[in-house]
């Protein structure tokens, strides 16, 4: 194998300050009947079976995207590699993307997600995206036209003022390669591979000129690094003294709290939020990222905080005089728009901050002690310093009861609604069924607007790990398409999305993908009728001038939408429509074991609202009100 060239700004970096004609450069290629019939000369490798063969040292069990001519090379590559790599072909590059995404959060193994040239990966675009901003990671590689054609206006080539599809991820990935020779893969995909998962993970991408699929040079597959090149972020560990400083903080208060936030998440640390929290006997609450962290039946779990956050969290927040925070970002939805009194006070709490990224330090609030690390390894030496000095809190009885006493609050007014019989049918009757029926280890997928939100307030997650939303960018179609990712992942659990009507006419293909590779999943469509979240704004913020956001048939004036169960079954999946609460449990319970794809079109209550305990803001009109609890400023 010949000695690999260092890295040069104007090989492959996505940073790259030269121009994209000079990156582009590269000696003409000489096409030959052997190279094209995937036959190199000896010693020579194309550039698709160096990418096939790492993916198979990688153990990347699955490659998802939509074929193109600018992919085909790629293709090419893989079809070597079926007994080892499963293609997986969605009917739209988003799909694949929100799919890798799902599939990451639950195994915290990329997969590969490709696309051709152009349109493919600016459609690809959007769960990349979404990804980035939540910290989940695939390998993107999209196709680019051949070094001797740039800024030739060749078909799909992004060649105006300067700029190439390199140039328009970078926002959105950890990193994006310029790949520019075939040798420039040996470097980049270990690298890449390293960075994924390093830091806060994120997706990277591989800018790739169709022609370096087919053309060769004289080297080995790479192997993979162990050793993850530098992310930005610290891996360094947090001094002991810092650590039992903020535990001794955290044990003198009277009303303390644990924050965990969606890095609980990605550090693996489920289990060591549990054993810290039982020590310490202090009770934790989640952001909507964190949910799940821990299970919502242990007697220290108290909820999600923020505008839609649970109450018993909320209020328990407004009168905490310390808060440990790990792996939280402190939001808007989650904070109540930073205002004072509504979710939190801080100060006069003292916050306690712990994150792998040490820009998110102190970014929203001031901290008493912020420390940057790991979650995991934040939490391991906090449980050995606590288990030292047999550290617990010392006085949180009456903490304990004002905290039982929003609890019955809370259940009290939940109660009625989720017995109801009311048609339409009332949402948290929905949300009580899918919790008394579904298994302990059942996999729920959020998809985006008052789903998510119900789901937030509501789904009850027995098994840390299992609930999956998406927070930062919030792209409709994360849980439509995502919960096939999920079944890949977990092929043995049930796995099931929340969607509304607007999320699932988005994204209906996903269903057919389902059947095609036989991945049963279940939709609770919540059929409204409407993008209900942005109607329910207008409503709030806007006095009720409402445009955009009902479906209604112009012709006859009636709410509209398309017969689900009909597109399902057209699909060759179940579908079943669902216009009264009784009918809904029997449904549900068949679809959880039927191993069969099935859509539930649930007709929803429209007007039903869903109950503000914090508030959120759109600057400049007002915050809105709490509905359920209210502002109180310490």
């Amino acid at each position: 194998m010949e000695q690999r060239r260092p890295y040069t700004s104007g090989n492959y970096s996505g940073y790259s300050s030269h121009s994209p004609q000079e990156s582009y450069t590269s000696p003409t290629p000489s096409y030959s009947s052997t190279s094209y019939s995937g036959m190199p000369g000896s010693n020579e490798m194309r550039g698709a079976d160096i990418i096939a063969e790492y993916l198979v040292k990688e153990k990347v069990p699955y490659i998802l995207g939509y074929a193109g001519h600018g992919a085909i090379g790629l293709l090419d590559g893989i079809y070597k590699q079926t007994d080892k790599i499963r293609h997986i072909s969605p009917r739209v590059e988003q799909g694949a993307g929100f799919m890798a995404d799902v599939y990451y959060r639950l195994t915290g193994n990329p997969l590969a997600v490709y696309a051709s040239t152009g349109p493919g990966p600016m459609n690809l675009m959007i769960s990349v995206a979404n990804a980035f901003y939540d910290n989940s990671a695939f390998f993107v590689i999209t196709g680019q036209v051949p070094t001797t054609q740039v800024n030739s206006g060749a078909l799909q080539d992004d060649y105006r003022y300067n700029g190439d599809m390199s140039s328009i991820f970078q926002p959105v990935v950890k990193k994006s390669y310029r790949i520019r020779k075939v040798d420039d893969l040996c470097s980049a995909l270990p690298e890449a591979f390293g960075l994924m998962r390093s830091g806060r993970p994120g997706p990277v991408h591989f800018d790739m000129p169709y022609n370096l699929y087919i053309e060769t040079a004289p080297v080995q597959t790479p192997d993979p690094v162990r050793e993850a090149p530098p992310s930005g972020w610290t891996s360094n560990g947090i001094s002991d003294y810092s650590i039992q400083r903020a535990l001794e903080l955290l044990c003198a208060a009277e009303r303390p709290l644990i924050l965990a936030g969606g890095g609980i998440r990605l550090a693996d640390a489920y289990d060591e939020l549990k054993t810290l929290a039982e020590l310490l006997d202090i009770p934790v609450y989640t952001s909507f990222m964190g949910k799940g962290a821990l299970a919502s039946d242990h007697n220290l779990h108290i909820g999600i905080a923020g505008v839609w956050g649970d109450y018993p969290a909320t209020e328990a927040c407004r009168n905490a005089d310390v808060i440990l925070a790990i792996g939280a970002r402190f939001n808007d939805l989650h904070t109540g728009s930073w205002i004072p009194g509504y979710v939190y006070n801080i100060p006069p709490t003292k916050l306690l901050q712990v994150d792998i990224d040490e820009n998110e330090i102190g970014r929203n609030y001031p901290v008493e002690i912020g420390m940057t690390g790991d979650a995991k390894q934040f939490l391991d030496q906090a449980i050995k310093i606590a288990r030292g000095r047999s550290m617990r809190l010392k006085s949180g009885d009456s903490w304990r009861q004002q905290i039982q006493g929003w609890q019955s609050e809370w259940r009290n007014f939940c109660a009625p609604f989720e017995t109801s019989s009311d048609v339409p049918i009332e949402p948290r009757r929905i949300l009580a069924d899918m919790n008394r029926l579904s298994p302990p280890g059942t996999i729920m997928v959020d998809d985006i607007g008052n789903c998510q939100v119900w789901s937030e307030q509501y789904w009850q997650t027995k098994i840390p790990g299992t609930h999956l939303t998406s927070g930062g960018f919030a792209a409709m179609g994360f849980g439509v398409c995502g919960v096939l990712g999920a079944r890949l992942a977990r092929p043995d659990s049930p796995c099931v999305t929340l969607c509304g009507d607007g999320g699932f006419m988005m994204w209906p293909h996903a269903v057919a993908t389902a059947v095609e590779y036989n991945l049963p999943a279940v939709w609770v469509v919540m059929n409204n009728y409407a993008i209900g979240t942005i109607r329910d704004l207008q409503r709030v913020y806007l006095d009720g001038r409402e445009l955009g956001t009902s479906f209604v048939n112009e012709q006859t004036g009636q709410l509209w939408n398309p017969d689900f169960t009909k597109m399902a079954e057209a699909m060759g999946a179940r579908g079943i429509r669902i216009e009264h609460p009784d009918q809904f449990g029997d449904a549900y319970a068949e679809a959880l074991t039927s191993n069969v794809p099935t859509v539930l079109d649930v007709v929803i209550n429209r007007d039903t609202g869903i109950p503000v305990t914090g508030t959120w803001q759109m600057p400049p009109i007002p915050e809105v009100q709490p509905t359920f609890g209210q502002r109180k400023i310490r």
